[in-house]
């Protein structure tokens, strides 16, 4: 990863084409997680510039050969709803004010021939910001491609002026909207309804997953791995694996791997909680992405939250996996949808807040536990790959 303050070295960059991918996140890092994956693979074709407006991430490795650049970051309160600066010495408008001549002084200098907007505008919070940036890209450079990239599900109105606006800006600005999904699994109709409307290409490249090769423990007990992500939301999810872990622990014996989130601040109040009851077995660790992966490598099962990368990623495995649907503030139903889809096609099990409690946990694992050979099916998981074809193709066809 090339950090870097705009002074760019263009001795690390070659002929190849260039891409800025536009990176926004506000709750979780799925956004985060997944433009990485295709700035991983892209780097093999493109010179790749990752613009990121979301927190700061610890303990997350980005390709040494991707310029990076970290914006003046913003998240939204999940109660109050609002927009805020992560550095709270900023105003949110001159955070805006600063992230607009980031932009605009990459732009000038590198001229990109992609630009690639990590959801937009199927989600139009930084709307102002991006079509900001997708006019300037096309003064600079009027033969450059603008691409969406999104993920499996969206949380449409169902055919509303929100839906149509979106369609609109599709048919006006872009040249492609890649579908981070499998068409046999979840076809984007299904969760925006007005796809007919969008008339540029339109493509399902699969998931778009780090993979990880299984590998069996040597000995020791069998892990039971949990996750919540990016950790704004759901640390209620760990107290009650901590609560449950005696009972699952005496119908089946393992090492309970629990991992804070990596915006989560109450890791000292877990630690003491594990220490108070004087549990054995429980391993309690920070937000590291490596290490999350060589521990996921080893599940025999996995319990997260329903978020594109936390669900992928653990099926990508193929041991049992069992999603915790939090009910989000707002409406917001984008991993209940997900999860519903899934569990329809036997793929996962699920369980909500008012399985929360003791037994009714317990009884959750111990029943995926027992049943884990029932959770099998083929998914598409090459979308980063996919995707790289798709904008060579692109990129080809202009050169003609």
């Amino acid at each position: 990863m090339q950090v870097t303050n705009l002074k760019l070295n263009y001795s690390n960059l070659d002929n190849k084409p260039r891409i800025i991918i536009h990176c926004q996140y506000v709750y979780g890092i799925g956004h985060f997680v997944r433009a990485v994956e295709l700035a991983r693979f892209l780097i093999k074709s493109f010179n790749v510039f990752l613009l990121n407006g979301g927190e700061p991430i610890m303990n997350y490795t980005v390709p040494d050969e991707v310029f990076y650049f970290q914006m003046p970051s913003i998240y939204k309160d999940e109660n109050s709803n609002q927009l805020i600066p992560v550095d709270s010495s900023l105003e949110l408008k001159k955070c805006f004010v600063m992230r607009s001549a980031i932009i605009e002084q990459l732009v000038d200098e590198i001229c990109p021939d992609i630009l690639i907007t990590e959801h937009f505008p199927f989600g139009l919070l930084f709307e102002t910001e991006v079509i900001k940036l997708i006019k300037q890209i096309k003064r600079n450079n009027p033969n450059s491609k603008i691409v969406s990239s999104v993920r499996d599900v969206i949380e449409s109105e169902n055919g509303s002026e929100k839906d149509a606006f979106i369609c609109a800006l599709l048919n006006k600005w872009y040249d492609a909207v890649l579908v981070h999904s499998d068409e046999l699994i979840i076809p984007f109709k299904a969760s925006f309804p007005m796809t007919d409307q969008i008339k540029v290409p339109l493509h399902h490249t699969g998931y778009v997953v780090q993979r990880i090769s299984p590998s069996k423990l040597e000995n020791g007990l069998p892990i039971l791995l949990v996750s919540i992500g990016g950790g704004r939301m759901g640390n209620e999810l760990l107290y009650a694996m901590i609560d449950a872990h005696k009972l699952i622990n005496s119908h089946w014996p393992h090492k309970l791997v629990l991992f804070i989130g990596a915006f989560q601040r109450d890791d000292q109040m877990l630690q003491s909680v594990v220490n108070k009851n004087n549990m054995i077995n429980i391993m309690l660790l920070p937000f590291d992405k490596d290490a999350y992966l060589q521990n996921l490598a080893k599940a025999s099962a996995v319990v997260c939250m329903g978020g594109y990368n936390s669900v992928l990623e653990a099926l990508s495995t193929g041991v049992p996996v069992l999603i915790y649907n939090r009910k989000f503030l707002g409406n917001n139903k984008e991993q209940e949808l997900r999860s519903a889809i899934f569990q329809k096609l036997c793929l996962v099990d699920s369980f909500g807040e008012e399985d929360l409690a003791q037994e009714k946990l317990a009884h959750k694992i111990i029943d995926i536990i027992k049943n884990k050979n029932r959770y099998y099916r083929s998914i598409k998981l090459n979308g980063a790959e996919v995707t790289c074809q798709i904008l060579q193709e692109l990129i080809h066809r202009t050169s003609l």
